[in-house]
């Protein structure tokens, strides 16, 4: 049991390296306008927080809920202005979690 401790733990520190280098990626893109690397950093940062999500024993589902959830408080608040300016966060929710 410890060995898998241990190894989910070495998983998790290699996520978290990987998830700074997504960001310095994002960031290298958008100072130097490379849409490909802008692109690739912020798949890369969705689809890491997804695998660190699931390393710490959560599932996949669970995130999503919670991204749904955080979406509706942005919305509430206007977060950056946003949704009143562009409706940036309702395009996104109705995207996530659209209805039938």
């Amino acid at each position: 049991m410890e060995v898998d401790v241990v190894k989910s733990l070495k998983a998790i520190e290699e996520l978290k390296v990987n998830l700074l280098q997504a960001q310095w990626l994002f960031q290298h893109g958008t100072v130097s306008g490379a849409e490909s690397e802008m692109i690739q950093g912020l798949a890369d940062l969705i689809a890491l927080s997804y695998l660190v999500n699931k390393r710490l024993g959560f599932d996949f589902s669970r995130l999503d809920r919670t991204l749904i959830k955080r979406l509706e408080e942005w919305r509430a608040e206007d977060m950056a202005g946003l949704e009143s300016q562009w409706g940036d966060i309702s395009l996104l929710y109705s995207y996530l979690a659209p209805e039938d």
